[in-house]
């Protein structure tokens, strides 16, 4: 079991959302949240009200803001069942709310279903593509997009240390946190053992890679890494915000801690966290089960991101 501490000075910030996801803290005070049911992006102001930025249909995922002050959105393309859009990068003007799509295939093949991204200090991005296996690095116009992890199980959230130097990835089903070293802008440095394949092929793992593996019911989603290294990644089913330590080894689960709602805000899909206010302290959970943005104290200040 892990140990679990229940969130401070919680507070809904709005309702109704159609499964949100991505938010992102802005300086004004607002967020900005993805509705994957809704295919939308929307702004919450600081007093709750919504406003509808863009109609992105299909299931948009994880948005991040890029060196233009653009918004960078992961398109998963929909939910079963729901109608589906083209999965793929989309990249959303804020002043108009008018949107272009900056890549739906990575050599030739589809993408399957892009989930979170992060943009690195160069201004280009990481992604994840939960359904393709697979995590990609590409550039803002559309130009480059690059495969550098393949072959690896529902990779989800994705994000990167303090000093850019190590990527991280949680992966849903398996219940793991994954880390590479970051060699050169899209490189990562040679590892073994982080898929079955190059662990057949080399009959080895190497324990650097492999953050955490959690006991139990949860399944982890997004992520953000905060102001100490930490990776603080939305945890469903057991739900809550999953605090990993970096300075570990990937073995001892005493210091991990699961970051829980009070009972009266009951939650089984927190999907995802960001960090804002003028100290980074004020952490923004999505809810997607009830459809609630929620606002807590953090108990250190976030990362602040690149853009």
């Amino acid at each position: 079991m892990l140990k679990t501490q229940e969130l401070a000075d919680v507070e809904v910030v709005a309702e109704g959302l159609e499964f949100p996801e991505g938010p992102v803290a802005c300086p004004d005070g607002s967020v900005l949240v993805v509705e994957i049911i809704g295919g939308r992006l929307t702004r919450i102001d600081a007093d709750g009200s919504k406003e509808v930025v863009a109609e992105l249909g299909g299931g948009p995922n994880g948005a991040a803001i890029g060196p233009d002050g653009a918004v960078y959105v992961c398109n998963n393309g929909g939910m079963p069942g729901a109608e589906r859009g083209q999965p793929g990068i989309q990249r959303v003007d804020l002043t108009t709310g008018e949107f272009t799509q900056l890549y739906t295939e990575c050599e030739g093949a589809p993408l399957m279903a892009p989930n979170d991204l992060v943009f690195d200090a160069t201004g280009n991005f990481w992604f994840t593509d939960l359904h393709g296996g697979a995590i990609h690095y590409a550039t803002p116009d559309g130009a480059s997009i690059t495969p550098v992890v393949r072959y690896i199980a529902e990779p989800n959230g994705v994000g990167l240390s303090p000093a850019g130097d190590v990527l991280y990835w949680a992966q849903t089903r398996t219940r793991q946190v994954f880390r590479r070293r970051i060699t050169a802008p899209g490189e990562l440095e040679p590892s073994i053992g982080h898929n079955t394949r190059s662990y057949v092929r080399h009959g080895g793992i190497d324990r650097f890679t492999l953050l955490a593996g959690l006991p139990g019911a949860t399944e982890l989603d997004s992520l953000a890494v905060d102001g100490s290294g930490a990776v603080c990644v939305g945890g469903l089913v057991d739900a809550g915000i999953i605090e990993v330590p970096v300075d570990r080894d990937g073995t001892d689960l005493e210091r991990v801690v699961r970051w829980v709602l009070p009972d009266e805000l009951d939650e089984h899909l927190v999907t995802n966290i960001c960090f804002g206010g003028e100290d980074l302290t004020t952490a923004y959970l999505t809810c997607s089960m009830t459809g609630r943005l929620v606002r807590s104290t953090w108990h250190r200040p976030g990362l602040r991101l690149n853009y």
